[in-house]
């Protein structure tokens, strides 16, 4: 397999961009890659002929694929193909015809069809390395979210896990990060319990590299179960994963995703858990970015 000249459009939202860079880091480990990037939240892409579409993505020369995640790529995503004779890989699943697109990744929850283009992964990828070495059993980390449309957001039944947690597990050390969606006065009222062995860290205090280095070392983690992005990054990067209850407020993609994740072994829902032990590591390792660029990978080298 020769350099494959790849085109990357995002639309800038960090969700996605997360899960770009996932696979691409994992390309990039395992294939020689030509780059090219562009951020339609900066710079408004231009539906353009082929000369044009090579110096908005200031290449060379036109590519072999071009990938894509977020609703609003979809458009620029086939318009690179049909001008350029490229192919189109989306991760994420279509609002249009999958018939369009070469390649796609979705998760499990948004039920996708059995097809040789289609790959089902758990949840959306991200750019966490896993970790199973040298994890401090002693310290634990507690991840909230907050108000959204798939769960009742709860401050005192969340509270009152985290007391349960602490009060089962003395001899750890936990630190209770927040989100921006979290609300303003729940890690006060926990500081305010003034527990033992509980700390709280908002996240504004915290850096780009915060998460995925504290999620390497720790030996536990308990993520609120409506924080889907945290939810996967926690169970790919090798800690045993715990999902704090909250009511959901309808069925919903999220409320799915999150049963079948504690079903199928990957994380431990609290109403099951037994609390006076460490969590139990996954039933398998979650590493969705590093299958997912083995399976492209493969269409690479074998087109269908």
């Amino acid at each position: 397999m020769g350099v494959l000249r790849v085109w990357v459009i995002t639309d800038g939202r960090l969700g996605h961009l997360n899960q770009l860079r996932g696979l691409i880091e994992r390309l990039q480990a395992k294939a020689e890659l030509e780059l090219h990037w562009l951020d339609i939240s900066r710079q408004p892409f231009r539906f353009s002929r082929s000369e044009s579409l090579l110096r908005q993505f200031q290449s060379q020369s036109k590519p072999d694929w071009v990938l894509s995640a977020g609703s609003k790529t979809h458009l620029p995503l086939l318009w690179c193909k049909w001008v350029l004779g490229a192919k189109a890989f989306l991760l994420m699943r279509p609002s249009l015809p999958l018939c369009f697109f070469d390649a796609v990744c979705m998760p499990l929850h948004d039920s996708p069809p059995e097809r040789d283009s289609v790959l089902a992964t758990f949840g959306v990828i991200n750019h966490i390395v896993p970790n199973y070495d040298g994890r401090n059993e002693g310290r634990g980390l507690i991840l909230l979210g907050g108000i959204n449309t798939h769960f009742r957001w709860d401050n005192a039944a969340i509270i009152e896990q985290v007391k349960c947690i602490a009060a089962a597990s003395p001899e750890c050390e936990w630190l209770v990060s927040d989100s921006p969606r979290t609300p303003a006065d729940l890690l006060a009222e926990l500081a305010d319990l003034d527990l033992a062995n509980i700390e709280t860290l908002s996240y504004k205090n915290t850096g780009s590299g915060w998460l995925p280095h504290t999620l390497a070392a720790v030996g536990q983690v308990w993520v609120s179960c409506d924080s889907v992005s945290m939810v996967y990054e926690s169970v790919s990067s090798g800690a045993p994963t715990g999902l704090l209850s909250l009511k959901p407020l309808r069925e919903s993609r999220v409320t799915k995703s999150m049963a079948q994740l504690a079903g199928s072994g990957f994380a431990t829902a609290f109403e099951n858990a037994a609390l006076a032990t460490a969590l139990p590591p996954a039933a398998h390792p979650l590493w969705e970015a590093d299958r997912v660029a083995d399976w492209w990978l493969g269409l690479v080298s074998s087109p269908l």
